[in-house]
């Protein structure tokens, strides 16, 4: 086996195992021990390493992790979902509200956030309203991760495709935006039948309304630069370019110690992302003719089949190889596809909703299930469950919904 292939499976093993691991190691340094590897065993040369790392995706992770943490520490995010869940009268009213916030939330803010944000408010919410946490836990999961399918900020994943693919902010979210709400829609009927005896037996306390924390001044500029980046995002603006901008602004106008903001930045991920990187390319150009070969069994002709055999094959592989990794490789092929722009879209879509199937499958899940270990322990039977019918279903409706727009010209 060629080198750059052994360090690419030693690095997703790592990756597989994070901190269990032999030498707990985490998964930003099994990604650099794996790019470190590439460069030692000549599989890519310092420049060659040097270059294949999307620092165009790296700075519109760093803008967006920057403007997502100030606005978080102006507590505006919180005051806003706690008083929109404490309007709730029901817990079906409350699972619903929870899928759609949790879903456009996702699109706005990425879905890792919204979860870290969801959790200690939802754990909150459904103690004080005597229901059991669990179906709404499971909805704020997996509607993260179905709303995150209708942006390209809304996950790491999306990013990547955007800044390789050519569709702009606007024509994306105008494709996928339609089929995530009939997602989501369909992720509320979902959860409802599976747990509709909790939902339909419970009697729900109303909650006495809690005073939330909240530095108007500070969360109105927060709010003010953030619509302002979604504008430039809709006008066709780079995306590195005005979330980096975006950032700059708002340190300055803030008037606040940057350093509050910038030492809870995940450097982590940032690393993580650039390693990976290098790993992936070295893989790419070892295995070349691998690649060609599966480029000629799938065909470069856009049809039936081709985007049936391509969403299967990307909910499988996204689940084995992790979706991060597996659109770095897939992207290689969907640039030798004759209708690439419906195939980046497929891609996007089908990578971000294979993170439903498992509890495992996205990072956004087990933010979820370790911030409710202590108070509401989330087994992985009990997402699996959820997650394989709710997997099926709106892939089967985004995929569709998809192959619609491409026969009616809109893609």
């Amino acid at each position: 086996m060629n080198p750059a292939a052994l360090i690419f499976l030693l690095t997703y093993i790592l990756v597989s195992l994070g901190e269990n691991s032999p030498r707990k190691l985490d998964r930003p340094t099994a990604t650099l021990i794996g790019a470190v590897l590439m460069v030692i065993s000549g599989s890519l040369s310092r420049a060659e390493a040097s270059s294949a790392i999307d620092f165009s995706t790296l700075t519109v992770l760093f803008g967006l992790m920057v403007l997502l943490t100030m606005f978080m520490q102006s507590g505006f995010p919180t005051w806003l979902a706690f008083k929109a869940l404490s309007r709730c009268r029901t817990p079906r009213q409350l699972l619903a509200l929870v899928v759609f916030c949790a879903g456009i939330g996702a699109a706005l803010l990425l879905n890792d956030t919204v979860c870290l944000l969801g959790t200690p408010l939802i754990l909150q919410v459904t103690a004080q309203a005597g229901l059991r946490p669990l179906p709404f836990l499971l909805a704020l999961a997996t509607s993260a991760n179905i709303g995150s399918a209708m942006t390209m900020t809304g996950n790491p994943q999306n990013i990547i495709i955007g800044n390789v693919s050519g569709w702009t902010w606007s024509g994306f979210a105008l494709r996928l935006v339609p089929i995530g709400l009939v997602s989501l829609a369909a992720n509320w009927v979902i959860l409802s039948l599976i747990h509709r005896r909790s939902l339909h037996t419970e009697m729900m306390k109303i909650p006495p309304e809690t005073p939330i924390p909240m530095q108007r001044g500070f969360a109105g500029k927060c709010l003010c630069v953030f619509l302002g980046l979604i504008v430039a995002f809709s006008f066709g603006a780079p995306l590195d370019l005005s979330a980096i901008s975006a950032a700059a602004v708002l340190l300055i106008w803030a008037n606040r110690p940057p350093r509050d903001a910038l030492e809870k930045i995940d450097w982590s991920l940032l690393l993580f992302f650039a390693g990976l990187f290098v790993v992936v390319q070295g893989f790419v150009r070892a295995e070349a003719p691998l690649l060609e070969k599966a480029i000629g069994y799938l065909g470069t002709e856009a049809g039936e089949k081709t985007i049936a055999l391509f969403s299967l094959a990307t909910v499988v592989g996204s689940n084995l190889f992790s979706n991060v990794p597996f659109v770095i490789v897939v992207s290689h092929w969907v640039r030798e596809m004759s209708a690439p722009a419906l195939f980046w879209l497929l891609l996007a879509l089908t990578s971000t909703f294979a993170g439903n199937l498992t509890l495992f499958g996205s990072v956004a899940n087990v933010i979820v299930a370790q911030g409710a270990q202590q108070e509401a322990p989330m087994r992985f039977r009990d997402f699996l469950w959820v997650g394989i019918p709710v997997t099926l279903v709106t892939t089967t409706i985004g995929v569709l919904m998809l192959w619609a727009f491409w026969r009616w010209g809109l893609i």
